[in-house]
Parts: C-alpha cells; structure tokens; sequence
C-alpha cells in the first residue's frame, strides 16, 4: 500500500510538473495549474465512485483496472475480503462441527444470556425439558419450574451440582450443571440421572427398612438384658460380665439404628413448610445442659457465648440434632475439667455457630473424610466412647437442607472447632421492644 501511495504521488508530481511548463509556455500558467488539479480531482472521484459500485457487488472476478495507488487498494481489498471470506467458511465449519457434535450428545446443553433466557439448545434439551424452537428468547424457569431450581438460579453459587425431578415426566430425575462464562452468558448441562437416582433411592429404602426392621428385635433383645441386669445377683459372675458387654453393645447397635433412622429421614423428607425463627441463645442453653448430664463426673465447663435477641430461620429439631451432636462430641474427646465453647456470631460472611473444645485434636488428613458414614478416626477410640461414627454425616444432612456448610479447623492436642455457616437471608435479630416485653413478663 505504501508503494502505491508514493507512485501516486510521483505521477501527480509528474503531472502538476507538466502542467507548470505547459502554463510558463503558454502564458496562463494559473489557469493550467487550476485546471490540472481539478481533472486529477476528478478522476480520483471517478475511481472512488468505481470502487463503491465494486465494493457493492464484490466477487473476487470482476476486479476494476487500475494503475498506481488505486490498483494497489483493489488488491488490498480483494486480498482483505478473500481472507475474510476464508475464514468465515472455516468458522461455518466449525461451529456445524460443535453443533453435530452437541447433537449427539445424551446430555442436554442450553445457552443461556446474562437474564437467564435461552439462546440456543442441542435435541436433548428438546426431551429433557421439553424445549421447541419457537422456545428461542424465553426465561429457562418457564420450562424447569422447580422452585429448588429457581432458587438456585437467583443464588449464583454453581459449585455444587443441583439434582431435581423433571416436571415432564416424575420418574425422571436431571442433575444440572452450571457454568458462567462470555460477558455474563450461562452454559447450562443437564443429564438424566434417574437410573443412578433410584439406586440411590433403593440404597435408602433398604436402609430405612433394615433399621425399621432391627429395632424391634433389637428392642425385645435390650429389655430382656435389662430385667437379667437387675436379676444379676442370683447369677454366675461369667454370666454377670457376658450380660454387661451384651447390654453394651445392645445399646450401641440401638444408638446406631437410630442414627441410620435419622440419616434416612434427612434424605428424604423435605424442609419448606417447617422452618421458624429459633432463639440461638437458647437452644445452645438447652444443649448445653444436655451435655452436663453426658459429662458426668469429667466436670467439663460450657460457655454459652450467644446474645439473647440472635434468631435464626430453620427447623428446630434438626438444627437441635445437628449441634448435639458436635456438642457431644466435644464431650466423648475432651479431657476432664475442660472448656467447651457454643459461640454464636455474624459477620459479613454470614452467620456463624461454632462449638471449640480443647480435646485431642485431629490430623488434617482425616478432616476431609470425617463426615464420611461410618469413617473414624481411630476405631478403637470411637468404640471406647461410644460414638456410632454417623453423627458428623447427621450434622452435613442437616446443614446442606439449611444451605449451610461446616468448618472444621483442628490441631493436634490443642482441640477442635466445629463451625456450622449459614446465610445472611437465615439471620436476623429480636427487635428491642420484645426484649423489654420478656424481660417484663418474667419480673412479673
């Protein structure tokens, strides 16, 4: 291009050259010049006239004549647009290979904007959630209703993967995947997960049905060592100390059917028309004083740190079991005449209630693991404590319907912290005025 500029530029000084001789000779050098710039005005119009009406019906073909400057810019273009040309085809391409390639996929995939409407979408969409192709445009939430999928939408936070039924068809069950990426744009995968959804559900089934089964047997097996119990004095002292393991364990293998029990209904039942607002001073209070009673004679000190206006949203049985169980962890690990601490706070992460003992501690290699069904630390230990090793899975059942999570920070004998977060939507705080109300009818 830059060659062209100077040979043009060479020719108009040529011309403008010819033009001042032309003038000196002929006695009207002004009129000359004049008329000699005007023509080279208007031939380059000429050739920008002819370049737009090229430009308009442009084929790599019918490429205009030209010298100098103007020939290097029709070379330009045509180079520029036959590129271009190219690499439009290429994309094409590719983006009929994705399209094939998505197509064939069991998986639906849907494109969604930053305001959740749908761009596009492969055929599994179509059988998944049912999307037809004048769908183009409409919110996602007008095809998957859920409100657990609403919600989860509205949140934003697609770290955890989120499994529903398809309002299609009830026994298909779709496990969405969400990722955020462009400018606010959302890649939405769905499988069908019915097949792995209702092994799962036989695996719970059989479980709750097992320890339905068991406890009753379990529970006749119980009071009959009960009533040799307190017959023992008639009895040789071998069958006094077989009857006091059997009692044992007996009661160990109840502990654990109930903890099974539990575990079965936290996966099953669901939570929307149970929630009210808990006061956390005292629910901590009532755990823990239920744990004193567990502590017996290891004197173990508990401080309620909680203020008395702190309320949080959830189902007070289940939040009731789950900090039980941390609570009286604590007390099964901790040494005698040690402090336990309930601490309850906000901050702008949320809020926090933490349980911080000062047992034996934990290694971090094991604190991944610990809510695992049945994982212990050391066997041995737990069975000396008595402990069912189901209690921390009880804990994150309960958690994960309260959309919560739990910390767990531990070093070894400097003790543990168990800290259950929950968001800021679950919190909130007793206006002042009950308080005064309280505080009036208990003087009264």
């Amino acid at each position: 291009m830059q060659r062209g500029f100077i040979s043009e530029l060479q020719r108009f000084f040529v011309i403008l050259a010819v033009a001042c001789v032309i003038g000196f000779a002929s006695g009207y050098f002004l009129s000359s010049i004049t008329v000699t710039a005007f023509g080279y005005i208007a031939w380059c119009f000429y050739n920008m006239r002819r370049m737009e009406r090229w430009l308009s019906t442009y084929t790599s073909d019918n490429v205009p004549d030209a010298s100098g400057f103007w020939e290097e810019v029709y070379y330009q273009i045509s180079s520029h647009r036959a590129r271009h040309i190219k690499e439009k085809r290429r994309l094409q391409t590719l983006i009929l290979r994705v399209q094939e390639t998505t197509a064939a996929l069991k998986d639906a995939v849907v494109v969604l904007d930053g305001e959740t409407s749908i761009q596009w979408w492969n055929q599994s969409a179509r059988r998944l959630i049912g999307l037809q192709p004048e769908d183009h445009g409409k919110p996602i939430v007008n095809f998957v209703r859920s409100p657990r999928f609403v919600r989860y939408l509205e949140e934003g936070n697609f770290n955890e993967p989120l499994t529903i039924s398809s309002a299609i068809d009830n026994d298909l069950f779709l496990h969405f995947q969400i990722s955020k990426y462009g400018q606010g744009e959302y890649l939405v995968v769905i499988r069908d997960v019915s097949r792995v959804q209702k092994l799962e559900q036989m695996r719970k089934d059989f479980i709750g049905n097992v320890s339905h089964e068991l406890r009753t047997p379990l529970t006749v097996v119980r009071g009959y060592l009960e009533t040799m119990s307190d017959n023992s004095d008639s009895l040789a002292p071998v069958w006094q100390k077989a009857i006091g393991q059997m009692s044992q364990q007996t009661k160990r293998m109840t502990l654990i059917i109930e903890d099974l029990l539990t575990l079965t209904r936290l996966e099953t039942e669901d939570t929307q028309y149970k929630e009210c607002a808990i006061n956390v001073h005292d629910l901590l209070a009532s755990i823990a004083n239920d744990a004193r009673d567990l502590s017996r004679d290891k004197n173990h000190r508990f401080d309620v740190d909680a203020p008395d206006h702190f309320l949080l949203t959830g189902v007070p049985e289940e939040l009731r079991s789950c900090l039980s169980n941390l609570v009286f962890n604590a007390v099964r690990y901790s040494p005698p005449d040690s402090l336990i601490t309930l601490k309850a706070y906000s901050d702008n992460s949320g809020f926090h209630i933490g349980v911080q003992d000062q047992g034996i501690g934990i290694e971090e290699r094991h604190i991944p693991r610990l809510t695992e069904r049945f994982y212990r630390v050391d066997s041995s230990r737990s069975l000396d404590t008595g402990g069912t090793g189901l209690g921390l899975a009880i804990v994150k059942h309960v958690l994960s319907r309260h959309q919560a999570q739990l910390q767990i920070t531990s070093r070894i004998n400097h003790g543990s912290t168990f800290t259950c977060s929950f968001e800021t939507s679950r919190f909130s705080e007793k206006p002042p005025a009950d308080l005064e109300e309280e505080t009036s009818d208990i003087d009264g």
